[in-house]
């Protein structure tokens, strides 16, 4: 079940004439869409709605501390990353792959898993890795992750999931890429296939 979200002090009306509203979807589905088709805008709203839940004021400095509180809770200490913005797309962002699998581990083993992980992309099959994964779409049809990318950076951060095997959290992250984009993307999706190989595998031995 999806947690009710904190809302923000109501606002007083202003003054004047309404000549047009436009209701939003309810900010889960919105998270949906974004994680679905990396909505890089909708992430970078998303952290200032929960600033303004929060303390009633849309500021990325304080989205970022609400971040920093929520890693800090979930045993991620502040040297294993450098936040700037919410989407990623800034150079100053950075993030381990260790810290990464931290987060999704955590989520996972939390009571938000069955909502977390059907925010995920499903590879060969929706979102930004419908078209990933050419070799066997049928096989990643396990694999729920998040895309990230910028010049020269291709990333990947989810799980395997299998109904019958091993499940695996990873991150993967491939950083001064001087080829093709589309190279690295391959050799990540390489990588997670042999995961989905493994889980096959250790299903198969009855491990």
């Amino acid at each position: 079940e999806v947690p009710d979200l904190l809302q923000a002090p109501p606002t007083e009306p202003r003054a004047g004439v309404e000549l047009a509203r436009l209701v939003s979807a309810p900010f889960f589905e919105d998270l949906r869409v974004t994680d679905k088709v990396s909505q890089n805008l909708h992430a970078e709203l998303a952290i200032l709605q929960v600033a303004r839940a929060k303390n009633g004021i849309a500021s990325r400095k304080l989205a970022l501390a609400e971040m920093k509180v929520f890693l800090r809770e979930i045993g991620i200490e502040e040297s294993e990353y450098f936040l700037r913005d919410g989407s990623g797309l800034s150079r100053m962002t950075l993030l381990t792959p260790a810290m990464l699998t931290k987060l999704v581990v955590h989520m996972y083993n939390s009571p938000h898993r069955d909502a977390w992980v059907g925010l995920l992309p499903i590879g060969g099959q929706d979102g930004t890795l419908k078209n990933r994964f050419a070799s066997n779409k049928s096989a990643a049809a396990v694999v729920h992750a998040k895309t990230g990318s910028i010049s020269h950076v291709a990333a990947l951060t989810g799980y395997v999931l299998p109904e019958n095997g091993k499940s695996y959290a990873f991150s993967i992250i491939a950083n001064n890429v001087n080829g093709a984009d589309r190279e690295a993307r391959a050799l990540i999706d390489k990588i997670v296939l042999t995961l989905v190989n493994a889980s096959s595998a250790v299903t198969s031995s009855g491990n």
